[in-house]
C-alpha cells in the first residue's frame, strides 16, 4: 500500500516526521547498536523528524558511531509547525511555549562530532538557531535518566505558522493541555497550499517547492502572514 507521501508524489515531504519510535532506542550508523548510554553526550530535543531512524540515516550516512534516542515528557511547551518550507517541501517543527501543556518528545544524545553534523543539517543561522535551555522541564520515563541541566533545541527563525492567531500543532506529537489546532503533515501542506498558492494544482505546488528555490522562498514569506 502506498504511503500518503507516495500518493502525493513527494514521500519525503508528506511523510514527515517519519514515525519516531515510541520507546527509547539506539540508532547505529554502522553495525549492531551498543547498550543505551548517554555519558559525555549533549541532549538535544528532536521535535520533528530528528528522532526517527529514517531521518537519522539520511543525516548521518557514511559516518561511524551510534546515537541514543530517549523519550520524554516536556512541560509547558508544544511542538508546532514552523512558518517556513524545508528544501524538500515539508513544513518542519519548532518549539512554542504554552503554560500547562504536556508534550511527548524525543531527545537525541549527541557526541561533539554528531552535534556539529546536526547543526549543518538544520541550516543554523538561516532557518534555525541552536538554543541551549537551562529552564526546560523535561521528565524521562526511564528511572536511569535524570532530567538534564541543559538541553539543546533548534528554534525556528520564522516563528510558528499561525491560523487566526494560534500556532498549529503537529498532530503526530501527542500533547495535552493545549487547545491549539493540530494537523498531520499531508493536511497542513494542503492548508499551506491554499494559503500561499491556490492557483496551482497541489502536485505542481509541492514539486515547485522542492525544485524552485526562489518559489519556495516566496511561499515562505507568504506563509508568515496570518
Amino acid at each position: 500500500m502506498a504511503t500518503v507521501g507516495e500518493e502525493l508524489g513527494l514521500p519525503r515531504a508528506a511523510d514527515y516526521p517519519y514515525a519516531p519510535p515510541l520507546e527509547r532506542f539506539v540508532f547505529s550508523v554502522d553495525g549492531d547498536p551498543p547498550a543505551f548510554a548517554v555519558a559525555g553526550r549533549t541532549p538535544v530535543l528532536a521535535l520533528g523528524s530528528n528522532g526517527a531512524p529514517a531521518q537519522l540515516r539520511r543525516k548521518f550516512a557514511g559516518q561511524a558511531g551510534h546515537i541514543p534516542v530517549s523519550r520524554a515528557v516536556l512541560l509547558d511547551h508544544v511542538v508546532v509547525y514552523s512558518a517556513h518550507f524545508s528544501r524538500y517541501g515539508a513544513l518542519p517543527a519548532t518549539l512554542h511555549r504554552h503554560a500547562g501543556a504536556v508534550a511527548f518528545v524525543s531527545v537525541t544524545w549527541l557526541d561533539p562530532d554528531q552535534l556539529a553534523r546536526m547543526h549543518q543539517t538544520e541550516a543554523i543561522g538561516v532557518n534555525y538557531d541552536y538554543v541551549e535551555f537551562t529552564d526546560l522541564q523535561l521528565e524521562h520515563d526511564e528511572d536511569d535518566l535524570a532530567a538534564p541541566a541543559l538541553v539543546g533545541a533548534y528554534v525556528s527563525r520564522a516563528g510558528a505558522m499561525l491560523h487566526r492567531g494560534s500556532p498549529i500543532r503537529l498532530a503526530e506529537v501527542a500533547t495535552s493541555g493545549c487547545p491549539w489546532p493540530a494537523l498531520m503533515q499531508p493536511a497542513v501542506l494542503r492548508f499551506a497550499h491554499r494559503r500561499v498558492a491556490p492557483e496551482l494544482a497541489l502536485d505542481v505546488f509541492l514539486t515547485r517547492l522542492v525544485q524552485d528555490e526562489p518559489f519556495r522562498r516566496a511561499c515562505t514569506e507568504r506563509l508568515q502572514l496570518d
